[in-house]
């Protein structure tokens, strides 16, 4: 069948109260949306197939009202993802999106399709994880759902859009930055700068003086990170990566903009590979240490006593207790 763009987004976005507010900006464009739907069975689970231009949504959920606003707003967030760092070679393939209407569905999806990790991925008490070209989550609420699903989503356009990895800071950091979502009229509008889900963790961390260094944010990823099976941590770095690309976008009165802009081209025309590798060398030979900050080095420098302070700072600014 063929949807307009807004016709389910329209009937789901008056209960979002959680992510729905008003001064909404930057409307993300209308398209027509082709969506074929069908029957899905495996494992003796039971429930619909999506397929949308780039998304194969596989859902579960009973509020079948908010799992036919999903494929537009995976496509919606899809249009963001292309905003904020188009792809190397254009479209790649569908990516495969398993949304489960509860944890016991997931955990026995996950536990029979990815046995060899599911000692970590066990661990995660609300939303899912990716792997490659696919994620599988489950539902809590519908504004935590939405924010799942977005963030999932990036680490799929990450994933296959992109013939190398990018520095695991900016790839959760953008993932955290597609978080949040409101309603304008009948479409999604991705506002990151209104991110409850990270500015809440943040502010706890700053009071109880607990934020992580800006070299322990640019070494760690997720996988590290959850193993420490830490909670307060794991939220901690998920919202300091957060602002780190807000920082990096903003902070200093805007500083260091030129060069996040540099990194994000370098990484849509292919050549931040061969940049980083020249960067690691060169540090190497200085004696520095090699891996996620050589490529941070390479772009924004390497005096991390005046950033981390600056960070800090930033950081602070941002939860509105300074």
């Amino acid at each position: 069948m063929v949807l307009r763009h807004g016709e389910f987004w329209a009937m789901v976005c008056a209960p979002l109260v959680l992510v729905c507010g008003s001064g909404c900006q930057g409307l993300e464009s209308a398209r027509r949306i082709e969506i074929a739907v069908q029957e899905w069975r495996e494992d003796g689970l039971v429930g619909r197939r999506y397929v949308t231009t780039h998304f194969e949504l596989i859902s579960t959920l009973h509020d079948r009202e908010f799992e036919k606003a999903l494929p537009e707003f995976l496509e919606a967030a899809y249009g963001r993802y292309e905003q904020t760092l188009p792809p190397v070679h254009g479209d790649g393939p569908k990516m495969s999106v398993f949304l489960f209407g509860n944890r016991s569905q997931w955990e026995y999806f996950a536990k029979e399709h990815y046995p060899l990790r599911f000692s970590l991925y066990s661990r995660i008490r609300s939303g899912g994880f990716t792997e490659g070209d696919t994620s599988v989550s489950f539902y809590s609420d519908r504004a935590s759902t939405l924010a799942t699903l977005a963030h999932e989503g990036w680490h799929q356009y990450a994933a296959t859009r992109f013939p190398f990895e990018l520095p695991a800071w900016l790839n959760e950091g953008f993932a955290c930055y597609h978080e949040a979502v409101e309603c304008a009229g009948s479409k999604p509008v991705f506002t990151p700068h209104r991110n409850t889900f990270r500015i809440n963790p943040l502010r706890e961390a700053v009071l109880r003086d607990r934020l992580l260094s800006l070299e322990d944010i640019l070494v760690s990823d997720a996988g590290q990170v959850m193993a420490q099976d830490n909670s307060a941590i794991t939220q901690t770095f998920y919202a300091q990566a957060w602002g780190l690309v807000r920082f990096l976008q903003e902070g200093r009165g805007g500083h260091y903009s030129q060069s996040m802009r540099k990194l994000l081209g370098d990484i849509s025309n292919g050549s931040y590979p061969v940049k980083i590798t020249a960067a690691r060398v060169a540090s190497i030979k200085g004696g520095s240490v090699a891996g996620s900050i050589d490529a941070f080095e390479a772009y924004f420098g390497g005096d991390f006593p005046r950033m981390n302070e600056e960070y800090y700072g930033f950081l602070v600014r941002t939860t509105g207790l300074k």
